[in-house]
C-alpha cells in the first residue's frame, strides 16, 4: 500500500469510526461546543472592550479654558501653541458668545443668565488628539497649566485607563477561566475517546501485528477526534449567528450584550476562526491524549 493509499485510509477510517460510535461521538461533539460556547462569551467580551479603548482613544479630546481676562491676544498665542503641537489632530476655538448660546438652549440654565445680565463664561478650545498620542500628552498639559492665561485643561485620560485596565481586568480573568475550561473538556474528550479505543482495542492489535506503520493506527483516531471538535466548532458557531441575526431585541433588553451586535463583520469571522481552530486542537489534541495511555501504547 503506497503513501497515498495509506493517507486516504486514515482519512476514510476516521469518518467511518465518527459515524459507527455516534453515541461517543455526540457526547465529544457536545462537550466540545459547551467548552467553545463559554469560550466565545469571553473572546466576544473581549473584542467590544478593544472596539471600546480604540473609540475611546481616537476619540480622545481635551478641553483647554482661558482665564476670564483673557485678550484675544492670548487666544492666537494659546492656539498656536496647539496647532503647532504634533499631537495634535484639531483645534476648535469656542468662543464665550457661543458658548453661551449653547447654555441657553437650557431655558433653566437661561434664566439663571438672565438674572446674571453677563456672560460668565471663558473663551476654551475643543482640542482632539492623535490616537497615537493619548497616552504621551502630559507635558503639553503641564505647558498649558503653566501659562497664565489657562484657568483649567481636562482631558479624557481618565476614561481611556478605565477601559484599558477593564481589558486587561477582562483578559486576565478570561485567560484564566478559559483555560480551565479548556482543561476540563479536553480531560472529559479524552477520556470519551479513551472508551471509543478500547471498544476498537482489537483493530489495533491486529493491525500492530499486521506490521501497518504507528501514524496509520494512530492517525485515524486523530482524525476523528479532529472532526469531532471541528463539528462542535461549527455547531456553536452555527448557533452563535442565529442568535446574532435572530436575538437584537431580546439582548438589547439586556443592557449591554447588544453591544455584541454591533461588533463588525470581520470580528464576527475572526471569532468564527477562532472557535474552529480551537475545536480542532481540542478534539485533536483530545485524541492524542487519549492514544498516550499506557494501555494503548502496548497494544501498539
Amino acid at each position: 500500500m503506497n503513501r497515498l493509499a495509506q493517507f486516504f485510509y486514515v482519512v476514510q477510517e476516521g469518518f467511518r469510526q465518527m459515524i459507527r460510535a455516534k453515541g461517543l461521538s455526540a457526547a465529544v461533539i457536545v462537550t466540545v461546543a459547551a467548552a467553545l460556547f463559554q469560550l466565545s462569551i469571553f473572546l466576544g467580551v473581549d473584542r467590544v472592550l478593544d472596539r471600546a479603548l480604540s473609540s475611546a482613544q481616537e476619540s480622545f479630546e481635551m478641553v483647554v479654558f482661558l482665564a476670564p481676562s483673557a485678550q484675544p491676544a492670548d487666544v492666537q498665542r494659546v492656539q498656536s501653541l496647539l496647532t503647532a503641537d504634533s499631537r495634535v489632530a484639531a483645534v476648535k476655538v469656542i468662543t464665550k458668545d457661543e458658548a453661551l448660546q449653547d447654555f441657553r438652549k437650557d431655558p433653566d440654565i437661561d434664566q439663571m443668565v438672565q438674572a446674571l445680565g453677563e456672560n460668565p463664561l471663558p473663551d476654551s478650545f475643543n482640542v482632539t488628539l492623535k490616537k497615537e498620542a493619548a497616552d504621551n500628552v502630559g507635558d503639553l498639559i503641564a505647558q498649558l497649566k503653566q501659562d497664565p492665561q489657562v484657568d483649567e485643561v481636562n482631558y479624557g485620560q481618565g476614561q481611556v485607563e478605565t477601559v484599558s485596565k477593564l481589558t486587561q481586568a477582562v483578559r486576565c480573568v478570561g485567560l484564566f477561566l478559559g483555560g480551565f475550561i479548556f482543561l476540563a473538556a479536553l480531560f472529559i474528550i479524552s477520556n470519551t475517546l479513551t472508551l471509543s479505543l478500547w471498544a476498537r482495542r482489537d483493530d489495533l492489535a491486529m493491525m500492530a501485528r499486521l506490521g501497518a506503520p504507528s501514524w496509520m493506527r494512530w492517525g485515524p483516531y486523530v482524525w476523528e477526534g479532529f472532526l469531532q471538535g471541528f463539528s462542535g466548532a461549527l455547531l456553536v458557531c452555527v448557533l452563535l449567528e442565529l442568535i446574532h441575526r435572530s436575538s437584537s431585541a431580546l439582548l438589547q433588553a439586556f443592557g449591554g450584550f447588544s453591544e455584541l451586535l454591533d461588533l463588525p463583520t470581520q470580528d464576527w469571522v475572526s471569532l468564527y476562526l477562532t472557535l474552529g481552530f480551537l475545536g480542532a486542537a481540542l478534539g485533536a489534541l483530545g485524541a492524542f491524549l487519549a492514544l498516550r495511555k499506557k494501555w494503548v501504547r502496548e497494544i501498539q
